[in-house]
């Protein structure tokens, strides 16, 4: 059977068969991918808003996320109610803008020490009836709306975005107030019931597996966890239905745990153990504008493929975008730089936590990067290195691989269509392995007068790029990014 080897030539010509993941919109449909990067007040009134965000742009990152509102419930902007631990937001929103970075905004929604301890009333309760006065309960009337106030001062200022962060509970342990026995009453839960096995799982004698073990399987315990959920999924939407409001022009999503992204035994890998403790869903926040799940991979245990699933099982529930959170701290820079790959190949773009715990990497090609060779690089770190590197160019491989630094440059991917005369399945090859992923055509390849003919809309599609059909003009179109600086 005749084989047939699509090689677009674009491909030829820009990095011999390498892609730039920059120019890959059949994996990211926005023109500059999130390159997104945390930072505290503290480090912004240390060093300066105008040297870190100088510095900052220089290793590629295009947005700043910027702690506003701490879990002793400190604001870093002049608030008129507020305790200020100090008013950062305004210059640093100024620098920002005039260097062309966009600066959203993040906070802790349901941990506030200061609130607590003014209103201990409101405070979440646990199983054996102890509370803590950074948790507040998801059911305080009187706290949401002192986050309405929050957040109406807030966007006065002209930020770009907003993320809940510490949207969920802090385990399952939580949260037993009177809030929640009287709700839970009314839809029919037996309170004291889930408060008891609530008290063997987390308090004594602390099994940590009995509500997890029973979840899906118990009526009662399923109902329970399952209105926690809807709880925050509620208050997540009534809160952006709010900001957008105000300011229909920023983007609010949230930060989430990521546990329970792939099939497991280990409970504590499981959606039973993110539900129970956490009350976050795969779609719980899909009526937001993006979803942040934090694949820290120290502390889940994960290797960096986990982003991957992290991406396509929220994508699959609705997610508009999903930025993966990833943490590089005790990580090697290697496989930080692979999870930052897979945010960008799978996911909309990558949220490192935090400035300056770790060390930025930027990298310039000294000649056209061709598959299966060694290209020279010039690397600069913010520790002060700089030095030339050889990196091997290979199939799945991404771009710079060097040990003593993060980069959010110039990732590539090698892209491989296979089509075969007269058969309706095209092969594309897997980023994650040496494998193809198939898919069917409604036309198959064919070959007439000794010339060779394709679908393509197949063909451009699965090379990232859309294409439309014009009946009127009887004009195809066939749009998608590409460098213009090589």
């Amino acid at each position: 059977m005749k084989k047939f080897l699509l090689s677009v030539l674009l491909i030829i010509i820009l990095l011999a068969g390498l892609y730039n993941l920059k120019t890959l919109s059949g994996y990211t449909d926005s023109p500059a991918k999130m390159r997104g990067i945390c930072i505290h007040g503290e480090d912004i009134a240390k060093y300066g808003a105008k040297e870190v965000l100088t510095q900052i742009k220089s290793y590629g990152y295009n947005t700043v996320f910027l702690l506003i509102k701490n879990p002793h419930g400190e604001v870093y902007y002049n608030s008129s109610f507020m305790p200020v631990k100090m008013p950062v937001l305004k210059k640093t929103l100024e620098e920002a803008h005039l260097l062309g970075l966009k600066l959203y905004v993040y906070f802790p929604l349901f941990m506030d020490r200061h609130y607590g301890e003014l209103h201990k009333s409101e405070r979440m309760v646990s199983s054996d009836g102890k509370t803590n006065p950074y948790y507040i309960s998801l059911l305080s009337d009187k706290y949401f709306q002192y986050i309405k106030l929050f957040l109406g001062e807030l966007l006065r200022y002209n930020i770009d975005g907003v993320v809940f962060d510490y949207i969920r509970f802090p385990n399952g342990n939580y949260d037993f107030s009177p809030y929640f026995e009287s709700y839970a009453k009314s839809e029919g839960i037996s309170f004291t019931y889930v408060k008891q096995v609530a008290y063997k799982t987390f308090v004594y004698p602390a099994d940590w597996k009995t509500m997890f073990l029973l979840y899906g399987t118990d009526p009662q315990i399923t109902k329970w966890v399952n209105l926690r959920e809807q709880i925050i999924r509620n208050e997540a939407e009534i809160l952006k239905d709010y900001i957008k409001n105000i300011n229909p022009n920023v983007r609010v999503g949230a930060f989430m745990v990521a546990r329970g992204f792939e099939e497991s035994s280990n409970i504590k890998e499981t959606h039973a153990y993110q539900m129970v403790n956490f009350s976050q869903d795969y779609g719980t926040f899909a009526d937001l504008d993006f979803e942040v799940p934090m694949v820290y991979l120290k502390s889940i245990n994960e290797s960096a493929e986990y982003a991957v699933s992290a991406a396509k099982k929220l994508k699959k529930n609705g997610a508009k975008k999903v930025y993966i959170g990833i943490n590089p701290y005790n990580i090697p820079a290697k496989e930080t730089n692979k999870e930052i790959f897979y945010a960008y190949a799978f996911g909309n773009g990558a949220i490192l936590f935090r400035y300056p715990l770790f060390n930025m990497g930027k990298a310039e090609f000294k000649e056209v990067p061709k598959l299966n060779s060694k290209v020279s690089c010039t690397i600069e770190t913010s520790t002060g290195v700089t030095k030339e590197i050889k990196v091997n160019i290979g199939e799945n491989s991404f771009i710079p691989d060097y040990a003593g630094a993060v980069f959010v440059q110039e990732y590539y991917a090698f892209k491989k269509i296979l089509l075969y005369i007269g058969k309706h399945t095209l092969y594309k090859n897997d980023l994650l392995s040496t494998n193809f992923i198939t898919s069917k055509m409604d036309t198959a390849p064919f070959i007439k007068d000794n010339r060779t003919f394709v679908p393509i809309r197949f063909v451009a599609e699965n090379l990232g790029f859309s294409v439309q059909w014009d009946a009127a003009e009887r004009k195809v179109t066939i749009e998608g990014l590409s460098r213009i600086d090589e």
